[in-house]
């Protein structure tokens, strides 16, 4: 069984809403027995595991991962985002390094786990008295949740660690500082068996929700439905081509029973409004969020430049537009009543909800994106390809005032795990197939996403189980997209030398007319990319690589 080595305790800092459970800070003069002394200062450590989740918006030098796929461009020249996509990327400059960070969240896991092992005598108190004996439940309670909590976490930082580099070094205890990291790696299907056994292991142990609890502050902590969510990604990945390449059906019928168990908990639902799903300070869609601080970063990077106080930041990209398709259930390419001269009329309504486009109402006037318009070339930073972002970003903010408002970044909600389950069920038994002990066929969850009110896509028809996963893959392209799916589902497909190897489009816009005026749409590549085999993995950090004085060996290529 291979150890970790536990460096220091670390103060616990996350920006965060005021009244949120992370709010919390941790002094860093405690030591680590001192930690583990009280109720009060194990809870806090506990909870500080929180902050090593992934961040959403912004997360790579102030970009979303979104500009480093097909999804968008980022606006902001030398950014690190542009390395990742012009493959200027290495084992010793990585953008999205997440090594060291991950195992960080592990280590502090791991050392709440063994610490808090005899959690009911550390908090031991007077329970003669009835507030005593109460203070005493409440305890016991809340670390015997975050115990489990922090079993799931430490599953999650794993994930994220596989899903970028393969199979790595499994560390379930802790070391003195003394030892050296002598670690090698663990294949890809042990991380997953691993993975999966402790997140197995946890859920009986977690609460159902936290909704309701104490005022809702602690919505944003596991719940059981978080962890089996994070289990039914898991299994997809694994039964994904990258890392399932003979195709092994079991793999998939594991995925397909992982999210159907999600889906029959019957404790989740689509939200009825797909745009204002995204700035909701709670929804039954929510399985798992990171709540953020009140802001306007996400506004300022989002908005058309005309507007003052925009800056620039990510660009929607005419790939992705193009991937929406028309209210008939067709392709723009299959579609005869497509008009290239009204590019954005009759289209799935989730494309405006998300994506800001020319001559479209936004914060009060008409959006200007041709040549010499208010948001178009010629303006500073305005948009490359000719489109902003809309999704996550609130529309009602003034700039000028410096206000703000508060933002979730989603990690699960309930439309994933209804197109996790659409995916495997395809794979496995193909599109109308209903197995026993499963409720819904793929059919149904895909058409199931398409149809939430507000959105009401016609149904999908394609019979065979190849154009199915076609017509799913664009599904996840669209109701995902900006969420951080696409930039691993190209991996995990194996298609990313198509999906990101290609140039990104956009438009270039003119407007002509005195009277009535009409706009041309001439497409332009404007950011070329670049993909290799060996990019399907992320390089190994290569001072990791040299401190095991190689016992930890390098992916392929790198």
């Amino acid at each position: 069984m291979k150890k970790i080595v536990i460096l220091l305790v670390g103060a616990f800092v996350l920006t965060a809403c005021e009244k949120n459970f992370l709010d919390r800070r941790l002094d860093t003069n405690y030591t680590v027995d001192q930690v583990f002394n009280s109720a009060g200062t194990m809870r806090d450590f506990g909870l500080g595991i929180y902050a090593y989740l992934p961040a959403g918006f912004g997360r790579i030098d102030g970009a979303l991962l979104a500009s480093a796929s097909d999804e968008a461009v980022h606006a902001w020249p030398g950014s690190g985002v542009h390395r990742l996509v012009n493959g200027s990327w290495s084992a010793f400059n990585n953008p999205d390094d997440q090594w060291a960070a991950n195992y960080a969240g592990i280590r502090k896991a791991t050392l709440f786990l063994e610490r808090s092992a005899d959690y009911r005598q550390i908090v031991y108190r007077d329970t003669i008295t009835e507030s005593g004996k109460n203070a005493y439940i409440n305890d016991v309670n809340d670390i015997g949740w975050l115990r489990a909590e922090a079993v799931v976490l430490r599953a999650f930082f794993y994930f994220e660690l596989i899903k970028r580099y393969g199979g790595v070094p499994i560390v379930q205890e802790v070391l003195d500082a003394e030892e050296a990291p002598m670690l090698p790696r663990n294949s890809y299907e042990q991380c997953v068996e691993f993975i999966v056994t402790q997140i197995d292991g946890a859920i009986p142990a977690l609460r159902d929700s936290w909704r309701g609890f104490q005022s809702d502050r602690f919505l944003g902590r596991i719940t059981q439905g978080a962890a089996m969510a994070l289990k039914a990604r898991v299994l997809l990945y694994a039964a994904s081509p990258l890392n399932n390449p003979t195709d092994d059906a079991s793999k998939w019928l594991a995925a397909a029973q992982a999210a159907h168990d999600v889906i029959a908990l019957d404790r989740y639902a689509l939200a009825g409004n797909y745009r204002d799903l995204f700035r909701a300070v709670d929804n039954g869609e929510f399985i798992l969020v990171r709540r953020y601080d009140a802001s306007n970063d996400l506004e300022r990077s989002s908005y058309p430049v005309g507007f003052e106080g925009a800056r620039g930041g990510t660009n929607p990209s005419q790939n992705l537009v193009d991937a929406y398709e028309t209210t008939n259930g067709l392709s723009i390419d299959e579609d005869p009543a497509y008009d290239p001269q009204q590019p954005y009329a009759n289209r799935d309504p989730r494309l405006q909800m998300s994506i800001i486009v020319n001559n479209s109402s936004y914060k009060g006037r008409t959006v200007e994106l041709w040549s010499g318009g208010l948001d178009g070339p010629g303006k500073p930073r305005a948009s490359e390809t000719g489109y902003y972002l809309k999704k996550f970003v609130d529309e009602g903010l003034d700039l000028l005032q410096d206000r703000t408002s508060t933002h979730n970044w989603i990690y699960f909600r309930y439309a994933e795990i209804l197109l996790n389950y659409a995916e495997a069920m395809n794979e496995a038994h193909g599109p109308d197939a209903l197995p026993a002990g499963f409720t819904l066929s793929a059919r149904e969850a895909l058409d199931r996403v398409r149809q939430r009110p507000g959105v009401d896509m016609q149904p999908v028809t394609d019979a065979d189980q190849a154009a199915f996963r076609e017509r799913l893959r664009n599904e996840r392209r669209v109701e995902l997209a900006f969420e951080e799916h696409r930039f691993w589902d190209v991996r995990r497909w194996q298609i990313a030398e198509q999906a990101l190897g290609q140039p990104i489009r956009g438009v270039a816009i003119a407007r002509a007319g005195d009277g009535t005026i009409t706009y041309t749409y001439p497409e332009q590549a404007v950011q070329s990319r670049v993909f290799g085999s060996k990019m399907y993995r992320y390089p190994i950090p290569r001072v990791e690589v040299e401190k095991t004085n190689g016992a930890l060996t390098q992916n392929e290529g790198w």
